[in-house]
């Protein structure tokens, strides 16, 4: 049954126009929707597969009815979810799956009008929106590599007010905190706003990273190290898998000793915290700025060799020996031993 029925969709996939397939599609999902949201993937497996074989001149002609549907199908998550967050980011994935279909398709020119579109629909009062956005941003920012780029500037105050918001380090109320899964979301909501801006500054060319803009994202992102949300499992694979990469990236992006020098010391700073997680994860990223400046990095060892040499007497053995795998992992990429300046 399960390849006839597929091939019954891909059939209305490739078969149907347009004009025919997209209204149809439209009034099953909103049925749907209702009450069978486990259908839901299957619908938008056929309209995935129809984008993908529309003609340029076709999707053009029908990209406003497309857009219509897309911001319908977005708000899922805000109007859906109904506390499953595993099952609402599935049928969220389908519905941004089939978005990247069209967006590959379109030109820098009909692709602006449309991310404007989407990003001013994530401003309003319901939060739920931001998560998907986000979500959506970095898919699309993976895809488009460079081009994103061009776009993102927008997105730079609203990445730095986010980064405030979903720490409790840097605020009593966090953006979430009146929903039962609050703090889930908030974890989530940060994972996307690293990982995308990681991609930004990955694949960054074209100086996207003004002195201005890199300004208002610096203390932000380093401030992040002390941001314990989700407890210590999440806090750490957090620091790991996303903050430190960005953060590394970020440097990278920057390409001005004045700036590295301000996101050095704002890192060292960090390892004075009281708690030895902060402090440990401050070294992390201070093995990770090192590693990615590598050589650049001689300026500002100076300053930095006071603040090891405090870490070396930690009270916390576990940030003691990272201490110790700092100045190696400093000594392999400088290519010279640090022993004589402490």
């Amino acid at each position: 049954m399960g390849s006839s029925w597929m091939r019954r969709n891909s059939t209305l996939a490739t078969k149907l126009p347009p004009r025919v397939l997209l209204p149809t599609l439209s009034r099953c999902y909103n049925s749907l929707v209702v009450n069978k949201k486990s259908q839901l993937g299957a619908l938008l497996s056929i309209l995935k597969e129809h984008i993908a074989q529309m003609e340029k001149d076709q999707l053009n002609f029908h990209q406003s009815e497309l857009t219509t549907f897309f911001l319908t199908a977005l708000d899922f998550r805000s109007e859906h979810c109904q506390g499953d967050l595993e099952k609402t980011a599935q049928v969220e994935g389908c519905v941004i799956d089939c978005l990247i279909a069209m967006v590959m398709k379109l030109s820098e020119v009909t692709f602006r009008p449309l991310f404007f579109k989407l990003f001013d629909w994530s401003k309003p009062d319901r939060k739920d929106r931001l998560l998907t956005f986000y979500r959506l941003s970095d898919r699309i920012a993976e895809r488009l590599k460079g081009l994103f780029v061009l776009f993102a500037g927008n997105l730079v105050k609203p990445f730095a007010d986010l980064l405030r918001q979903t720490s409790s380090s840097s605020t009593d109320t966090l953006l979430f905190d009146s929903d039962d899964d609050g703090e889930e979301k908030s974890c989530l909501l940060l994972q996307y706003i690293l990982d995308c801006l990681y991609k930004i500054f990955l694949y960054d060319t074209q100086r996207f990273l003004s002195r201005e803009r890199a300004d208002a994202l610096l203390s932000p992102l380093v401030d992040q190290l002390e941001n314990r949300l989700g407890g210590e499992q999440r806090y750490q694979q957090r620091i790991t898998q996303h903050l430190v990469p960005c953060v590394g990236q970020f440097s990278v992006a920057m390409a001005d000793d004045s700036q590295w020098k301000t996101l050095n010391y704002q890192i060292l700073l960090k390892t004075r915290h009281s708690d030895a997680k902060v402090r440990f994860s401050s070294l992390l990223m201070l093995m990770e700025l090192a590693s990615k400046l590598k050589e650049s990095y001689m300026v500002l060892l100076p300053e930095t060799i006071p603040f090891l040499a405090e870490l070396m007497e930690d009270e916390c053995e576990e940030v003691e020996q990272q201490v110790q795998k700092v100045i190696q992992e400093m000594e392999n990429i400088l290519g010279e031993p640090l022993q004589s300046y402490f």
